[in-house]
């Protein structure tokens, strides 16, 4: 519009912006820093699994990343796929998105194996691979690493944040790297 072309307003809407964001990211830290691990212990001890059969699988999706020196696409579409047995949906192989995505997932995924730390970039591409699900992704990236990437669902979102765990909220990437910071800090202080 003819009014965004002055430099002033621009200027006015970007601090409004950046304001915004700074006030939600100290409102989300204030609820994150009341996070203690005697609070997670307490919470897990009366966490109940509702689904057993996840105990008997959990260990052998591990296992079968840790067997594996280098990911290759086999190994991705084998992940893919145990990893969406562990979810209410179905995932669904867009042929075209996987041909064209496969070889750049299976570099990110390497590096997660080896424990670099990931890019945004890096989760916006496997979470576009992955049914533009950033809870599949975690558990996959869970999965390959599960001393660096914590799994990231709706019940986390909620225990953290105590808010409607909405996809927007959940699929989003920063409140996720929030998350795996809290862990960070929290197994520093043991």
């Amino acid at each position: 519009s003819v009014l965004l072309r002055k430099p002033a307003l621009r200027l006015y809407l970007t601090v409004v912006r950046q304001h915004r964001k700074t006030e939600r990211k100290q409102m989300t830290e204030k609820k994150l820093h009341n996070i203690t691990i005697e609070k997670l212990i307490a919470e897990a001890e009366n966490f109940g699994i509702e689904n057993k059969s996840d105990l008997v699988s959990y260990p052998e999706f591990i296992k079968y990343f840790s067997s594996i020196n280098k990911i290759d696409k086999h190994n991705l579409i084998i992940g893919i796929n145990f990893t969406y047995g562990w979810m209410p949906t179905i995932f669904d192989f867009k042929t075209n998105e996987i041909y064209k995505n496969i070889d750049l997932a299976v570099e990110i995924l390497n590096r997660a194996k080896n424990g670099s730390n990931l890019k945004i970039n890096d989760y916006e591409h496997l979470k576009r691979l992955l049914n533009n699900s950033l809870v599949g992704t975690t558990k996959l990236l869970h999965f390959i690493n599960p001393e660096k990437f914590a799994i990231w669902d709706s019940r986390v979102f909620w225990f953290l944040h105590k808010e409607e765990p909405y996809d927007y909220r959940i699929g989003n990437i920063q409140n996720y790297l929030e998350y795996q910071e809290l862990l960070e800090n929290l197994s520093k202080d043991e």
